[in-house]
């Protein structure tokens, strides 16, 4: 199992895939959906391709695409995985983890990981796979009217 990420060029390409996870976060709770132009909305993505401070990533499984992971760089080495998608059918496979190790690998300093509200399933990777990465140092706070997760720690 080859996985790699790779700069998004292909931007027609990520449109449509974020399309599918809007779709996706939407069982978790409301999100945006514009019915005139049947499209979820979402502020501000065009960041990611327009602003040296924001990344976006295709993820391969094999040299195909099956997700994206987009990430903020808020300055002096502070980082927020800001969305991970990966598709359904590749799901369970360890994709995501080794994605996200490499991405951690990568950019080193404070990380900050913001859950998908009222998703355990979420929750539970990210507390595996940032535990395991972390050797169980990091921080775990609970924000919000949905009580999301937060998971924080440093890896400079």
């Amino acid at each position: 199992m080859k996985v790699e990420f790779k700069k998004i060029i292909e931007r027609d390409k990520f449109d449509r895939l974020f399309q599918l996870y809007l779709s996706e976060l939407s069982l978790y709770y409301p999100a945006p959906y514009n019915y005139e132009e049947c499209l979820y909305e979402y502020d501000n993505i065009n960041r990611y391709f327009n602003d040296n401070n924001h990344y976006s990533y295709f993820i391969y499984l094999n040299n195909n695409i099956v997700g994206f992971v987009l990430i903020d760089d808020n300055s002096n080495d502070n980082y927020e995985l800001s969305e991970i998608f990966i598709l359904n059918q590749v799901k369970n496979q360890g994709i995501g983890t080794i994605v996200v190790n490499k991405i951690f690998d990568k950019y080193r300093g404070n990380w900050i990981i913001k859950v998908v509200p009222n998703s355990k399933k979420a929750e539970n990777f990210w507390m595996k796979t940032i535990k395991e990465y972390t050797n169980n140092n990091f921080e775990v706070i609970y924000t919000g009217k949905y009580n999301r997760a937060e998971f924080k720690f440093n890896n400079k």
